[in-house]
């Protein structure tokens, strides 16, 4: 009985923790709950360029021989080929980080 009612309590203390915090976040509005759940596009400079520059030199950088058509120091050329990158980045999380910067 005691046990049962020690279980019951932390139930009661947890559902109370749960609803406050929904509540709060409620009463900022939707927008901010809305985009705290979103995750942030990762930085092209910071954390995509590096990626391409370790797997992709020296063919798609300044001075390559493909670099006039396909430069990948611009973000946008990135954008468009998107997963087609692939081909030569196999790290799985290498690939993941691409995609969230192709996703956003």
């Amino acid at each position: 009985m005691r046990t049962c009612l020690l279980l019951l309590t932390a139930a009661v203390v947890v559902t109370i923790t749960v609803l406050c915090h929904i509540r709060s976040k409620a009463s900022l509005g939707f927008a901010t709950t809305l985009s705290s759940s979103v995750p942030s596009k990762p930085d092209f400079e910071k954390e995509i360029k590096p990626i391409l520059s370790n797997r992709c030199q020296p063919c798609h950088f300044p001075g390559g021989k493909v670099y006039d058509r396909m430069p990948f120091d611009e973000p946008e050329t990135i954008t468009r080929l998107g997963t087609k990158l692939f081909t030569r980045i196999k790290d799985e999380k290498e690939r993941d980080l691409i995609r969230q910067f192709l996703a956003n």
